[in-house]
């Protein structure tokens, strides 16, 4: 690669630094919870901060996500991983 096309790049590799950065801090981020949502739900699309919905909105979330794994085939979480997930979210929800 030319020195060119590296000065070139560089704003790219800034912008995907940055973008990177831009997920919430979660509340209680070693917790088993923030874990899995760190780690299973945000392996897929970016990570919402848990006050940003109610208990209720984040229990009809949940179970579309549930829906949306069958429909392509893709392993749901482990029954560990849901009721730390559910607790986490409950917990951390926004009123």
């Amino acid at each position: 690669m030319t020195r060119r096309g590296v000065i070139r790049g560089a704003p790219i590799v800034l912008v995907v630094a940055l973008a990177a950065g831009c997920e919430p801090a979660l509340p209680d981020p070693d917790s088993r919870g923030a874990t899995v949502l760190r780690e299973r739900c945000g392996g897929c699309h970016r990570v919402y901060a848990p006050g940003t919905m109610t208990a209720e909105m984040w229990g009809v979330q949940v179970e579309k996500m549930r829906d949306q794994f069958s429909r392509r085939g893709m392993p749901w979480l482990t029954t560990e991983e849901e009721g730390a997930l559910r607790t986490y979210l409950t917990a951390h929800a926004g009123g």
